[in-house]
């Protein structure tokens, strides 16, 4: 079936320089003369702050400062990006968002106050994506599993982070077209939460990134159970994949983690803080980091960066019906 027609036609129902940094020639020769500070637009504890608190300290080692990272969640990343936005352009606060899932709820929210192509690119640092994990005190095995016990009435909450996200139309597509059959859709500010949610068996299951989903497991007491991405993630390897069940959703599922800077941001400043990134990414600690909990660090420099971003918003249009969805968050409103 064609994607795109598929997605349209969906009725989703829910209820729903060289100072500080070596070897860079041309970077203004006082940067960094600070403390950074890294913007996070998701809680403490989700797939985004792991990573970010991965690399901050090879980072710090790199540019010869400090770097705070300063969680700001809500609106499922937007509320930190708009403060981004209105940040200093000296290239001493930057931030992370998640491409295309960040693109994805600015389009669903009609922000008129600023655009992704805004902001300046920097760099990716790793690419992750969602899983579905669930409290083991249930018997959940697989994904048949979980479709049989909200089938059958023995689950009824399903987690998913945040109204108005990408992973709210995940939420709604899994019941339409996946048949998990869930009756009321819990929307949590990030992967963090809805772990912590899942982990207490406040809500029996729910989505989360696959980095979180990592540290979800190791509290003993929840397992991931479907891999909704195309790639194959070594550190869960048995897992179903969705697509056993039906289309890819890798085009909602999948992201980058992009680092941005706010408009006007010079390039040899952002070019300093790229290459203290791919510092980070290359390290030794981080590789074993990566290898020992499966998640996936890949540096993507200023250019890559960009080609990223260029018509991402587009190719979502042409992928989502997003004035249906927008009306049915609206109805759950």
């Amino acid at each position: 079936m064609d994607r795109r027609r598929f997605l349209k036609s969906v009725g989703v129902a829910s209820a729903v320089g060289t100072v500080g940094f070596s070897g860079h020639a041309g970077a203004q020769e006082d940067f960094p003369s600070e403390s950074l500070t890294w913007m996070i637009p998701w809680s403490e504890g989700g797939g985004t702050d792991q990573y970010a608190r991965q690399l901050a300290p090879v980072m710090e080692e790199s540019l010869g400062e400090s770097i705070e990272i300063d969680n700001r969640p809500g609106a499922g990343s937007l509320l930190g990006s708009e403060w981004l936005f209105e940040q200093d352009n000296d290239g001493h606060t930057f931030g992370t968002v998640n491409s295309p899932g960040w693109e994805f709820t600015w389009r669903v929210e009609e922000v008129e106050a600023w655009e992704p192509d805004d902001f300046e690119p920097i760099s990716f640092a790793g690419v992750f994506g969602y899983t579905i994990i669930a409290n083991d005190a249930h018997g959940i095995e697989d994904f048949g599993d979980l479709q049989d016990a909200y089938a059958d009435g023995d689950l009824d909450n399903f987690a998913y982070q945040g109204v108005g996200t990408d992973s709210h139309l995940i939420t709604l597509l899994l019941r339409d077209e996946y048949d998990l059959d869930w009756q009321t859709a819990v929307p949590y500010d990030g992967g963090g939460p809805v772990n912590e949610a899942v982990i207490s068996d406040e809500v029996p299951a729910g989505i989360a990134t696959n980095t979180s989903a990592i540290a979800a497991e190791e509290s003993g007491d929840v397992s991931a159970i479907v891999n909704l991405m195309d790639i194959e993630l070594e550190a869960f390897p048995d897992i179903d994949e969705i697509t056993e069940y039906g289309d890819s959703l890798a085009y909602l599922t999948e992201f980058r983690q992009m680092q941005v800077a706010p408009a006007d941001t010079p390039e040899d400043v952002r070019e300093v803080i790229s290459e203290a990134v791919e510092d980070a990414v290359e390290d030794d600690g981080s590789q074993e980091w990566a290898e020992e909990t499966g998640n996936i660090l890949e540096y993507g420099d200023i250019d890559e960066a960009t080609e990223e971003f260029d018509g991402t918003v587009e190719e979502l249009e042409e992928q989502v019906d997003f004035e249906e969805f927008q009306e049915r968050v609206e109805e759950e409103a």
